[in-house]
Parts: C-alpha cells; structure tokens; sequence
C-alpha cells in the first residue's frame, strides 16, 4: 500500500498493516465523526463508475466492538449500498479515535473533497471541541501553514447568512474571509449582499472595506474613528440606561400600572433615540469621508 495515502504527517514513518477482505456491508458503519455533509455527496458518478468497473480501491475502516466504522470511503460504502452489494472490499486496519479522525482528514485534503465550511468544521472539532492538538500541531499533520487553519474556522464565527451564501456559492469563501475586517455581524451581512449581488472581485471589497465609512468606521484603519467615538459613547450609554428601565421594568409588573406605562414610554423614547443617533453617526462619517476625499483629490 503506497505510503503517500495514509501518513499522519510528511515527516512520519507510520504504515499502516491489514488484510484486504470482504466484509459484510451490514457490518460497516459511517463514522460518528463523518468530515463530509450527507445531503450533498454527488453520489451518481461514483455510483455508475462502480456498476461499470467495479471497486477499484477498497473502503479503511477500523474495527469497533460489534461492527467496522469507515476511515476512508464514506461515499464508496453508500454507492455501493444502493447497486445493493451484499460485501465490500476492505483494508481492515487499528486506529484509535485521533489517529483515525486524522487519517480521514489528511485524506479528504489530499482528495480537495471538502468544501471550505466542512474544513473549519472538522478543524474546530479536532482542536476546539475534542482538544486534540494545537492549531500547529494540526498543521503539520495535514500539511498546511497555521495561518490557513485559523482563516477557515474564523469563518465559523460570521453570521448565519453569510455561511448559508459560502454554503450555496453565491459568496466564494476568499470573499468571505475580507468580511474579517468588518467588526459588525450587520455589516458583514451587507457587505456579503453587495458581493453577491455585484459579483464583487476581493480587490473591489477591500477598497470598499477601506474606504466606506459605513463598513470601516470600527477598524483600525479608519482615520475618522476618534471623530465618531462621541456617537459611540452616547450610544452606550443610552443603551445602558434603557437597559436598566428595562429591569426596573421587570422587577415592578405588580406595582401601579400607570407608572409601568410611563417607564415602558420613556424605555421606548430612548429606543428611538439610539436609533437617530446611529442615522446620525452614518451620516456624518459619509460627511467626512466625503470631505476628505474631495480634500485629498
């Protein structure tokens, strides 16, 4: 068995040892740990494939107590499930759990068959959610830089809309990743919208990111941030003080209901308050990024 197919990482010297055989497919278990989504495998080519040639290379899978769990080969085991196959050619080998999460990970890149959202799935299960290693050490097993593991489980971090657009291809992930940048889960929902609506290159988004207030007003970059730091403030603490009306709210529903109505107006004033302030603050630090601009022409 070639080695270049089951190293835990380029440096080691691990094979992997075990009789090929048929097994009975009922006996054959996908893992718990399954890298890949099961509603979207593309199963037909690797189907017709099969009924035509047969199986070329046989499924990994380890052994468990009372059945066999696949290492590598999810799709083969389920295409070969529907052409209603009764046993299945396999390389039997003895992994634990990690060494196993890993052999599947380290194949699935080599074979590019992750999407970008499966990848940081399976990187954050392997150092966040289980604890197996560092962002390093999984780096080196699978042959990336750090830096390319913790883009892709940062992508993880941005709003639902934005993973459902990365998901279904109307915002490439490379695009995405520009979102980084932008410090607000509203904004980066715009901005992903705009990408997707304009078919925005990165180049076009980073210059939006850098120059439109709307989008950069709470980076480091943006020159204008300490002119609108009064806005934020004013902001906070109106918050604040609807925050604790609220509570006082809470804590006096028994009390006079004429009080209670005219807390819960003046909780609602501040509302539409916070709500002017933050019209106020886009509008002027368009002002200004319009001024600077016409400034520095």
């Amino acid at each position: 068995m070639s080695s270049s197919i089951f190293p835990l990482n380029n440096s080691s010297s691990s094979r992997f040892f075990g009789e090929i055989e048929d097994l009975p497919i009922s006996d054959i278990r996908l893992s718990s740990h399954n890298l890949r989504g099961l509603t979207n495998l593309n199963l037909d080519k690797i189907t017709n494939s099969i009924r035509q040639h047969g199986l070329l290379q046989p499924l990994v899978v380890r052994p468990k107590e009372d059945y066999f769990e696949v290492v590598i080969g999810c799709r083969r085991l389920l295409a070969c499930k529907s052409l209603n196959w009764k046993k299945i050619p396999c390389h039997t080998v003895h992994l634990d759990e990690i060494q196993a999460y890993e052999v599947s990970l380290v194949e699935n890149i080599r074979r590019k068959s992750l999407t970008p959202l499966e990848e940081a799935n399976a990187f954050k299960i392997y150092i966040s959610d289980n604890g197996w290693g560092s962002v390093s050490k999984l780096a080196s097993k699978i042959g990336k830089y750090p830096s390319y593991i913790i883009r892709r489980i940062t992508l993880l971090n941005l709003p639902d809309d934005v993973l459902e657009s990365i998901k279904n291809s109307s915002l490439s992930h490379s695009s995405a990743e520009e979102l980084f940048l932008v410090k607000d889960p509203e904004k980066q929902s715009n901005l992903a919208r705009l990408i997707a609506r304009r078919h925005l290159t990165i180049k076009k988004v980073r210059e939006i990111i850098k120059n439109d207030p709307y989008y950069c007003e709470n980076s480091d970059i943006m020159e204008v941030r300490s002119e609108l730091q009064p806005f934020n403030k004013s902001i906070v603490a109106l918050r604040i003080a609807m925050n604790r009306i609220a509570t006082i709210l809470e804590e006096e529903q028994e009390g006079s209901p004429l009080i209670y109505e005219q807390l819960l107006h003046q909780k609602n004033v501040l509302h539409n308050q916070i709500d002017l302030l933050i019209k106020s603050k886009k509008k002027y630090a368009k002002q200004i990024f319009r001024y600077r601009k016409i400034m520095n022409r």
